[in-house]
């Protein structure tokens, strides 16, 4: 896993290495905060830290149905 996970929150034209390229909304990449390529990337207003968190087992969740949700 990257050290920086950050998901793009708008679309947007990066230019990096000389190369040009679209990057599309919800994509993830390793950008470290405060860099040059955060700033390439539209800042910190246009990514969003990605959160992760302990595996579910299925003993922990003995119900994952989403009956509930329904009407």
């Amino acid at each position: 896993m990257s050290q920086y996970p950050r998901t793009i929150l708008t679309g947007t034209w990066v230019t990096w290495d000389g190369v040009q390229r679209y990057v599309r909304p919800g994509t993830v990449a390793d950008i470290v905060p405060g860099s040059q390529l955060e700033a390439a990337y539209g800042g910190p207003s246009n990514l969003s830290p990605v959160i992760t968190g302990p595996a579910i087992s299925p003993e922990a969740a003995p119900c994952l149905s989403r009956e509930a949700l329904s009407n």
